[in-house]
């Protein structure tokens, strides 16, 4: 990846749409991306250098981020998982990758422990700012760098909450919602605190996309009401059912989730636990029309282990590092489609490799180690070892 010069907040607004400044004096390897027309109901917020990055990308990285630190920890909840950060890289042709976009959770802290991972959720993705030192590009580098920024942020240090209210203060590009059947800390809501079979529209697992930001209404971060469907983007579903014993996600563009949608995403039947270690996990993004799993749209990964960093990372945590690629035969394909299928990619995560897909576990009695899950009927089922503690 190339290094990025650091740019300040001002030079930033760029890529949301009524900077100043050249797109080639912030970014020298998208000088030649050429700006892309946006639709009319959300080009107040995304600016059409924006747009055609998203239209010209044939490759995009995810890589979550390491977060090993419980936050409020000495609050009520106490000992809350942390809200997830993905980076998001972009890949044009034979160019390198370059970091353009930050996601990060916004969710309640009662949920996340209670409901991890199946909270509901709003997902912010803002411009990358790129600050000194933040240059890094080995897995180890990676490592390191998110276990020193997450200790600092556990104990306060200055530095580390400086960087993340600048984040806060950059405009928000696009807003994922996760709502409906993920809201089982409510009462009379349907409960998603245990896996349960995908049977019927209030147990389907969802992300809703708009652009600009959506903002908190009612008692719980992350739920709003009243959401703006006139910039709704698309959406991802899970289907009833999920998809048999293939894990599966429709996606659809504009605003009615009863349209035919344009694609799905149909992952493996095992994965997750201690497969994770050794094993590629291929994500097939096809037309809905299209035989299954032909992979005529793009192919989502999720990579084995590359190297020692990556080997430590999957043993200590559930950060992930994901890649899209684009069948290049699907040229006709939408900035809003690509955005949909980015989407969905984030939704997979949640859905089989955070919270419940754990490596072990044990109780009173007994170790269990998690060789892999399957997926049936939405019922995530894994394959056991049992290891007594007492032998006798």
């Amino acid at each position: 990846m190339m290094k990025s010069q650091p740019i300040s907040p001002v030079q930033a607004q760029v890529i949301v749409g009524r900077g100043t400044q050249s797109l080639q004096e912030v970014y020298t390897i998208l000088g030649d991306v050429l700006p892309v027309a946006v639709p009319v109901q959300y080009s107040s917020i995304l600016s059409p250098e924006l747009w055609g990055i998203f239209q010209a990308m044939d490759k995009v990285t995810i890589r979550q981020h390491v977060k090993l630190f419980p936050k409020a920890c000495c609050s009520c909840p106490p000992c809350a998982p942390q809200e997830n950060t993905y980076s998001v890289y972009a890949g044009f042709s034979q160019r390198n990758e370059l970091e353009i976009l930050r996601v990060d959770e916004v969710s309640d802290d009662w949920n996340r422990c209670c409901c991890n991972p199946y909270h509901p959720l709003r997902l912010e993705v803002r411009q990358y700012i790129p600050v000194p030192g933040d240059n890094v590009q080995s897995d180890f580098g990676h490592l390191t760098d998110d276990v020193k920024r997450d200790f600092q942020n556990f104990t306060g240090r200055d530095r580390s909450t400086a960087l993340k209210n600048m984040y806060q203060q950059q405009p928000v590009l696009l807003s994922m919602v996760r709502d409906g059947g993920q809201r089982c800390c409510r009462f009379g809501s349907p409960c998603r605190c245990l896996d349960c079979f995908v049977c019927m529209q209030c147990c389907q697992d969802n992300l809703h996309i708009y652009a600009g930001a959506v903002p908190d209404v009612g008692e719980e971060r992350g739920l709003p009401i009243n959401l703006p469907q006139d910039r709704v983007i698309g959406s991802v579903i899970q289907p009833i059912f999920g998809g048999g014993c293939t894990p599966t996600l429709h996606l659809r563009v504009g605003q009615r989730d009863d349209e035919e949608p344009f694609g799905k995403i149909e992952g493996p039947c095992i994965f997750g636990g201690w497969s994770e270690m050794c094993c590629t996990f291929n994500f097939f993004t096809s037309y809905f029309k299209s035989e299954r799993k032909t992979g005529d749209i793009a192919m989502i990964k999720k990579k084995k282990p590359s190297s020692f960093g990556a080997a430590i990372t999957e043993l200590v945590s559930d950060s992930d590092v994901y890649t899209i690629e684009f069948n290049p035969s699907a040229q006709t394909l939408t900035a809003e489609q690509k955005i949909t299928v980015f989407t969905g990619q984030l939704l997979a995560d949640y859905m089989l490799f955070e919270g419940n897909t754990e490596k072990c576990s044990q109780d009173a009695d007994n170790v269990y180690c998690y060789l892999w899950y399957c997926s049936v009927f939405g019922l995530l089922w894994p394959c056991t070892i049992t290891i007594p503690k007492n032998s006798n």
